[in-house]
């Protein structure tokens, strides 16, 4: 069944359609909510309810706009609230991001150095204002083009740009920061 007939019945409110966009859906939101919240059960709860705001404004659909970008705002949103709250800038971001590609590991040393990594990016990610790091993770860490970050988060391309500019050089520096400091260790 096209997307747009599954729309249509879901807009009817047909619970087997809409079911249907939660599980075609779901694990891509949920990739990104978790990116951008670090917390699995706070994931999970920003595409709930980015789900339940689907559900109530389904009728509000473009055709003109994919639904996976319109899910994408949505989320990102939720999540832009959340990063926003004081509550949420004082509280440490220091989970591993999920693979999005499976990797075969040599050994457990290069498994580890990959753990590293990712825990690295996440922590100086947290450190990122929330529109910057908006677009480091759509862009960089979801590997969207200019033109759907545009889209999800209201921006125009020279906007983007410049806010994946100062999230890189800042994320290039934190890393750079880190390996210089671990470099000078030496085991004796």
């Amino acid at each position: 069944m096209a997307e747009q007939e599954i729309i249509r019945k879901a807009t009817e409110g047909n619970a087997e359609a809409f079911r249907l966009i939660v599980s075609q859906h779901q694990p891509l939101l949920y990739s990104v909510a978790y990116r951008f919240l670090g917390n699995g059960q706070d994931a999970e709860d920003m595409v709930q309810e980015a789900f339940i705001r689907l559900w109530k404004n389904l009728s509000k659909y473009r055709a003109d706009v994919k639904l996976s970008t319109w899910l994408y705002k949505i989320v990102v949103n939720l999540c832009l609230d959340v990063l926003k709250s004081s509550h949420r800038r004082h509280q440490e971001n220091l989970v591993e991001i999920k693979e999005k590609s499976k990797m075969n590991y040599s050994s457990a040393d290069d498994e580890m150095n990959i753990r590293e990594l990712h825990e690295l990016i996440q922590e100086a990610a947290s450190e990122l204002t929330p529109r910057q790091k908006a677009v480091f993770i759509l862009r960089d860490l979801e590997e969207m083009n200019v033109e759907e970050v545009g889209k999800i988060l209201s921006m125009s391309p020279g906007n983007i740009k410049s806010n994946l500019y100062y999230a890189r050089r800042q994320m290039s520096e934190k890393l750079k920061q880190y390996y210089q400091t671990t470099d000078k260790i030496t085991i004796q």
